[in-house]
């Protein structure tokens, strides 16, 4: 019982740590990173799968970028909104991609084992996006219309009223795709 407790202390401390030295990496960026209008910062990284992907592999479609962290509460809760936007959108065309900033890959697949995903999840652990993207903290969200242009960044967690996101963000992402 003891050993247990004190792995769990362990595990809890290397998070804290962990989550400290991002935030530190994050307040340090001087990246202002894309503005609206402009091309968003391409990006190569590996999926839960081993496959490597890229945003520009989604020239043509819009695409919904969020940065996230398992170790971040605002981040996890607001998972299942990624899944709402994703039922109401996907048939539009809109793809949702989640980067994880976690420094561990089996954090991240445990996370999407207990909380079943709709979108695919990325691995970032070195945080290069956020930097490249001017991210402040997690999480930070990017709308990405289908010339790769930013349409919109959202700094904290998405806008929601519950579990269903606001009308001005679903405005936001009727309008990128061409139906608002």
């Amino acid at each position: 019982m003891l050993d247990a407790v004190r792995k769990r202390t362990r595990r809890v401390a290397a998070g804290t740590v962990s989550a400290a030295i991002m935030l530190a990496v994050l307040a340090c960026n001087t990246s202002p990173g894309p503005h609206r209008g402009d091309l968003a910062p391409d990006f190569f990284l590996p999926a839960l799968d081993g496959r490597v992907q890229k945003l520009s592999n989604y020239r043509g479609r819009v695409v919904l970028v969020n940065l996230w962290a398992t170790w971040c509460p605002p981040c996890i809760e607001e998972m299942p909104l990624l899944n709402e936007i994703v039922r109401r959108y996907e048939q539009r065309g809109l793809v949702v991609i989640g980067i994880a900033a976690d420094e561990e890959r089996e954090l991240v697949e445990r996370f999407v084992q207990e909380h079943p995903l709709q979108f695919e999840v990325l691995l970032d652990p070195q945080g290069a996006v956020g930097t490249e993207y001017g991210i402040t903290g997690y999480p930070e969200t990017f709308l990405i219309d289908r010339e790769g242009r930013l349409v919109a960044k959202i700094v904290g967690p998405l806008p929601s009223l519950g579990d269903q996101p606001t009308p001005d963000l679903l405005k936001t992402i009727d309008e990128a795709l061409g139906g608002g």
